[in-house]
C-alpha cells in the first residue's frame, strides 16, 4: 500500500464492502419469502353478562373449538350458527341513491336483492336511502318479499349525499344489537356531502350498536372517513371497487361472509376473573381481552400488551441459515465501521471538537480560520445562542416567561419561550428601523414600533383562539364518542386513546398528549387538568371534574358523560347564537376601524400634497395622534360591548 494512501478512502472502501456484504446477506431472505397463510377467524365480541359466549366469524365451518380464560381451559361447548341461535340477526342497507351516484344506483340495487334473495327468512332487513335525505325506506318487520318491492322501486333522487345521517339513522334502528347479529352493510359511490349528523356521530353510533359495518365503494370520491367507519365496528370490511360488474356481484358473497359467523357458549372458574380469552379455531389462535359483566367489542377486544422486557432478548432469532446471514452482514459492517474509526486516527481533521473548542480557549484560533464564510455562521449561531440565553433570563427574572410559553403552547407554535421572546424583541427593533429609515423621522418610527409591539402578540392571541374555538367546537362529538366506547366495553384510558385516534386536531393531539403522559406515570385527572389549563377551556375543565367527581363517588361514567356533552352541546348552540347576534356589531367595528385608514391610503395616492399636511404641519400631528387615539378607544369600546362571555 502506497504512503499517499488517504485513510478516508479506506475507510470509505471498507464500508461500501461492507454494505455489498449486508445486501447480499439479505438478498436471500428478500425473495425467498414463504406463502401467506389462510385468512384467520375473527373474534367479534365477548359478552360476559350472563351466560358467556363469544361471537366469531370464519372462513368455513369450524370442526374444533377451544376456549382458554385467564391461562385456564373453560368448558367449550359446540359453536351455534348465528341464524340458529336465539339472537335477532339485524342487517340495515345503506343505499346510495344521490345524484353524483346516479351510474351505481343498478349496480346498489342489484347488490341489495341479491342479499334479500340470498339470507335466511328469519333475517330482519330494513332499506335505507341516502339520497335527498337519509331516510328509512322499509324497516326490519317486514317480510323479504315487500323488501325486494322497495328496493326495486328505489331511484335516483336530487341532492347531495346524506351518508353519516342513513348510517346514524339505520345504527340507531337496532333492537336489542348483538355484534354479529347486527349488520350495516353501506353501498356508496362518493363521500357525504349534505348530512346533518357528522362522522364522529355516525362512528358513536354504530360503537354502541355493536354492529360489522360492511362498505362496497364504487370509488368516485373517498376520504378517510369511509374507512375509519368500518374500522371501528365490531368486525366488517371496506371494498373498493370502480368495476361496475364487480360491483354487482358483491351480493351473495356479502351474505356468505355474515352467515359464516358463530356464538361460542363457554363457562369455566376463571371467566370471572380473568381478562385475557384466547380461542382456537382448527388450530388458528386468536387472543382478546374482555371485561367480566360487560359486552366487549371493537379494538377494546385487543388484548393487553405485556410490560416491555428489562433484560435482553434471547437468540432465537440467529437460529436457521436467514438469521445466520444476517448476523454475518451487521458484524462485516460492524468490522468495517472500526477500521473506518481507526484509519480516521491517523487524518487531522481541521473540524474536530479539538479544533472547535480551541476558539474558546484562545480567541485569536479565529483569526486563522481561512473560509470566511465559516467563521461568520460560526459567530452568528453564538451570538443568537447567547442572546436566547440572556432573554430568557431576563424573561424568566420577569416573570414572562411562564407566560409566554403558556401562550405558544395554546398557539401550538414549535417554538421555545425564549427563542420566541428573542424574535419578538427583534421584531420591535426591525420596525423601529424601518419606520425612521424608511417611513421617516420619530413620528414613523414610533407608528411602525407600535406596529411591531401590537402585531405578534395579536397574531399568537389570534391562532390560539383560533385553537380554542376549534377545540370547543370538538368537545361535544368527543364525550359522546368517549360515553360510546365506555358503552362498548373499553376502560376509560382505553376509550381516551380510541377516541384520540378518530377525532382531528387540536383535540385528537391534546388527548393523544394525555395518553402519552398517563403511560409515562403521571395520573389521568391530573394529565386532563393540565390540558384543560393548557387550552384554557372551561367547558373541558368541568368534564374533567365530572370525571374525578364519578371516580369518587361512582356511578355511571358513560351516562355523566353524555349528560355533559349535551351540556356542552347547549353551551356550543348559545354561543353561536351570540356570536350570530353580534355578527353585526362586530362587522361595524371592523369597517368603523379600517375605513379612516383605506381612505387616507386612497387620498394619499390621489393628492399627495393635501395629505402630507397631517404628518408635516404640528396642528396636524396633533389632529393625527388624537383621531388614531380616539379610533383605538372607539373600537376597543365597541369590541368589549360585543364580547360576551358565555
Amino acid at each position: 500500500m502506497s504512503e499517499r494512501s488517504n485513510p478516508r478512502q479506506l475507510g470509505a472502501a471498507a464500508l461500501l464492502a461492507a454494505l455489498l456484504l449486508l445486501l447480499a446477506g439479505l438478498a436471500t431472505p428478500v425473495f425467498a419469502q414463504e406463502e401467506a397463510p389462510a385468512t384467520a377467524p375473527e373474534l367479534l365480541m365477548v359478552d360476559a353478562t350472563g351466560e358467556p359466549f363469544a361471537v366469531i366469524r370464519t372462513a368455513s365451518a369450524p370442526a374444533e373449538v377451544s376456549i382458554t380464560t385467564g391461562g385456564v381451559l373453560a368448558a367449550t361447548e359446540a359453536p351455534i350458527a348465528i341464524h340458529d341461535t336465539s339472537l335477532p340477526v339485524q342487517t340495515a342497507i345503506v343505499i346510495d341513491n344521490s345524484a353524483e351516484s346516479w351510474d351505481l344506483i343498478e349496480e346498489f340495487k342489484a347488490v341489495a336483492s341479491d342479499y334479500v334473495r340470498s339470507a335466511p327468512s328469519n333475517e330482519l332487513i330494513e332499506i335505507w336511502t341516502t339520497g335527498g335525505e337519509g331516510r328509512l325506506r322499509v324497516g326490519f318487520d317486514s317480510p323479504h318479499s315487500r323488501t325486494l318491492q322497495v328496493i326495486d322501486s328505489i331511484v335516483t333522487a336530487s341532492g347531495p349525499n346524506h351518508l353519516w345521517d342513513a348510517v346514524r339513522g339505520s345504527a340507531l334502528a337496532f333492537e336489542e344489537p348483538v355484534p354479529g347479529a347486527s349488520n350495516v352493510i353501506v353501498l356508496t359511490g362518493n363521500v357525504d356531502n349534505g348530512s346533518a349528523n357528522s362522522a364522529v356521530q355516525a362512528r358513536g353510533s354504530v360503537i354502541a350498536a355493536h354492529a360489522a359495518v360492511f362498505m362496497v365503494h364504487g370509488g368516485q370520491t373517498t376520504s378517510n372517513a369511509e374507512t375509519r367507519l368500518v374500522n371501528v365496528s365490531a368486525g366488517g370490511a371496506y371494498v373498493l371497487e370502480e368495476d361496475h360488474a364487480a360491483i354487482a356481484a358483491i351480493g351473495p358473497s356479502l351474505s356468505d361472509t355474515i352467515a359464516s359467523t358463530w356464538a361460542v357458549p363457554f363457562r369455566g372458574e376463571a371467566v370471572e376473573s380473568a381478562v385475557s380469552i384466547v380461542i382456537e379455531v382448527d388450530g388458528q389462535a386468536i387472543s382478546g381481552s374482555y371485561s367480566f359483566g360487560s359486552v366487549t367489542t371493537g379494538r377494546a377486544l385487543t388484548p393487553i400488551a405485556a410490560p416491555e422486557p428489562t433484560t435482553l432478548p434471547g437468540l432465537g432469532f440467529l437460529d436457521g441459515q436467514t438469521g445466520k446471514r444476517v448476523g454475518l452482514a451487521f458484524g462485516a459492517l460492524a468490522a468495517a465501521l472500526g477500521a473506518f474509526s481507526l484509519a480516521m486516527l491517523f487524518q487531522k481533521d481541521p473540524s474536530g471538537l479539538d479544533d472547535v473548542l480551541r476558539a474558546y480557549a484562545d480567541p485569536q484560533m479565529m483569526t486563522d480560520v481561512d473560509d470566511d464564510d465559516e467563521k461568520t455562521s460560526f459567530a452568528k449561531n453564538l451570538f443568537v445562542r447567547r442572546a436566547v440565553e440572556i432573554t430568557e433570563g431576563l424573561a424568566a427574572r420577569q416573570g414572562t416567561l411562564e407566560r409566554a410559553e403558556a401562550m405558544l403552547e395554546r398557539s401550538d407554535l414549535p417554538l421555545r419561550a425564549g427563542e420566541a421572546i428573542t424574535a419578538y424583541a427583534g421584531i420591535i427593533f426591525a420596525m423601529l428601523a424601518i419606520g425612521l429609515l424608511l417611513v421617516g423621522g420619530l413620528v414613523g418610527a414610533l407608528i411602525m414600533g407600535i406596529i411591531g409591539i401590537l402585531a405578534p402578540p395579536a397574531v399568537v392571541n389570534f391562532l390560539a383562539n383560533k385553537r380554542k374555538k376549534a377545540f370547543l367546537s370538538q368537545l361535544p362529538d368527543t364525550l359522546q364518542l368517549l360515553s360510546s366506547t365506555l358503552r362498548a366495553g373499553y376502560s376509560f384510558l382505553q376509550g381516551v386513546e380510541a377516541v384520540s385516534h378518530e377525532v382531528e386536531n387540536p383535540m385528537g393531539g391534546e388527548l393523544r398528549r394525555i395518553v402519552t403522559e398517563a403511560q409515562l406515570g403521571r395520573p389521568l385527572e391530573d394529565a386532563m387538568d393540565a390540558s384543560a389549563v393548557r387550552m384554557d377551556s372551561d367547558d373541558f375543565a368541568w368534564a374533567v371534574m365530572a370525571v374525578k367527581i364519578q371516580r369518587e363517588v361512582g356511578g355511571n361514567l358513560s351516562e355523566l358523560l353524555m349528560t355533559v356533552a349535551d351540556t356542552m352541546t347547549a353551551r356550543e348552540r348559545l354561543r353561536r347564537d351570540v356570536a350570530a347576534l353580534t355578527a353585526e356589531g362586530k362587522m361595524s367595528a371592523i369597517v368603523l376601524g379600517v375605513l379612516p385608514i383605506l381612505l387616507g391610503m386612497a387620498m394619499w395616492a390621489m393628492n399627495k400634497e393635501y395629505i402630507n399636511t397631517l404628518f408635516t404641519n404640528t396642528l396636524g400631528k396633533i389632529l393625527l395622534g388624537a383621531s388614531v387615539t380616539a379610533a383605538l378607544v372607539g373600537f376597543a369600546w365597541m369590541k368589549k360591548i360585543i364580547d360576551i362571555e358565555i
